[in-house]
């Protein structure tokens, strides 16, 4: 059962404890020129951050508002974690820094060399496999379990996958790894034949691991059948242990599920997660302070002409429930709905779960959030409306809905800030009032940005 979250309290977003600007990381499979996946792993952070933050702004500055809010979140929220950066131009937050090592919760390792000699890395153009199980982006429970998987391997005669030739069975390696050193492993197979053998011999693996000091919580295979660049299949065998595995990220224990998506950074995950709840404890606070705004939730109280209506969050693409579960409130503590849309019914059941265990108000729906947004039919829309879109962003018709719905108040988190771009020029009743860069992928090009959005013109809904 997830621990209970810890008592509401305020929290210092962005305290890292990370040092200042230290060197390149070193790495030996760059230098050797074997991986070049960290594209810029010779530059240093407050270079490659500082000119993160300046495309960035530049990209956004159409969509900026002029200042920046005066609110109690602003005092709130301190900027500790990378004092010695530049300042960005209003409305931005100094960035969240990233650890440089030792940062990746997951590892995706494809499978090569022989069943007597695997490698877990990547294939390089001849498709021999590229070992990196000492991959310095990787923490040590991580790391003890691909430096325990060649014995493993070697015993079940599990041969790993030819690309080439089309035999063998084993494509990928799957390892993600929570705070508490406790680490879900999955087997990528190309058929159902050697999970009895792994399961036969896979003390040779858990065995190490505790050994380590850490503990292997869940195993799986994963059959993926198709002589395709796909990661994984539809279909999850269970070897040995349990469902799910719980990380905390922020304050909340999530429990993921061997096909859930997990933010890949937890120190930098947390803090956006702690940042997008103190935005909108902000503007419940500011509304609950003020007159109702048009366009706002009407009571909708049976049997009462006074009593407000809930104050309501709607977390779009929640995935096992990161932004719902920290903007929930406990049972019974105040007046507000939460609700977490996600298309896959194996997150919903496990963000539904975890809100049960903590006792957290918060509801979950399995849907397509673009169908459920554009086939909502009442009049009272989210007080906030949180995104959290993939890649391709939210999509024509997901923005116009958010354009022509009349909500205030909108949080924006991205891992692609040009379809943020192409998003809001959509959505031109807002205006960015806060926003900030989270190094969720060090050493790349990658950004991961989330913005607070006001709606600034009126609404045409109606």
């Amino acid at each position: 059962m997830p621990t209970p979250p810890p008592a509401r309290t305020p929290v210092a977003i962005g305290s890292t404890g990370i040092p200042s600007d230290p060197p390149p990381l070193p790495c030996a499979h760059y230098d050797a020129g074997r991986c070049r996946s960290c594209t810029l792993l010779p530059v240093r952070t407050r270079t490659r951050i500082d000119d993160l933050q300046e495309q960035l702004s530049q990209l956004l500055a159409p969509f900026a508002q002029a200042a920046p809010p005066q609110d109690a979140d602003s005092q709130a929220v301190p900027v500790q974690d990378a004092p010695h950066l530049s300042r960005a131009p209003s409305p931005w937050r100094a960035p969240v820094r990233s650890p440089e090592a030792g940062f990746r919760n997951k590892a995706k390792m494809v499978a090569g060399g022989t069943a007597e000699a695997p490698t877990f890395g990547l294939l390089d153009e001849d498709g021999r496999g590229v070992d990196l199980s000492d991959c310095p982006l990787y923490p040590p429970p991580i790391r003890a379990v691909l430096t325990a998987l060649p014995a493993l391997i070697r015993r079940a005669q599990v041969a790993p996958y030819d690309v080439a030739r089309r035999r063998g069975e084993l494509k990928h390696v799957l390892v993600t790894a929570a705070p508490s050193g406790q680490v879900m492993v999955r087997f990528v197979l190309r058929t159902e034949r050697p999970v009895p053998r792994l399961a036969e011999h896979i003390a040779l693996l858990t065995d190490a691991v505790a050994a380590a000091g850490f503990e292997v919580r869940v195993v799986t295979a994963n059959l993926q059948p198709d002589h395709a660049a796909v990661l994984e299949g539809p279909t999850e065998v269970p070897i040995t242990g349990d469902d799910a595995l719980t990380v905390v990220q922020g304050r909340v224990p999530l429990r993921v599920l061997p096909q859930s998506f997990l933010q890949t950074n937890t120190i930098v995950a947390s803090q956006l997660y702690l940042q997008v709840a103190a935005w909108v404890d902000t503007i419940a606070e500011a509304r609950a302070g003020s007159a109702p705004a048009p366009g706002s939730r009407p009571d909708t109280t049976a049997g009462s002409s006074s009593a407000p209506a809930p104050f309501t969050v709607w977390d779009l693409f929640c995935g096992v429930g990161g932004f719902a579960l920290h903007c929930a409130r406990q049972l019974g503590e105040g007046s507000r709905r939460v609700i977490g849309v996600e298309t896959s019914a194996q997150a919903v059941e496990s963000a539904t779960r975890t809100a049960r265990e903590l006792g957290l108000a918060a509801e979950f729906a399995t849907a397509d959030a673009t169908g459920f947004a554009t086939g909502f039919t009442t009049d009272a829309p989210p007080d906030v409306l949180i995104v959290n879109p993939p890649r391709r962003g939210l999509g024509r018709d997901l923005a116009q809905w958010i354009e022509d719905s009349g909500i205030e108040d909108v949080v924006y988190s991205s891992c692609n800030p040009r379809t943020l771009a192409s998003d809001l020029d959509v959505m031109g009743s807002y205006r960015i009032v806060e926003a900030r860069l989270l190094d969720m992928f060090p050493h790349t090009t990658h950004a991961e940005v989330v913005v607070r959005l006001t709606r600034t013109l009126p609404s045409d809904r109606g």
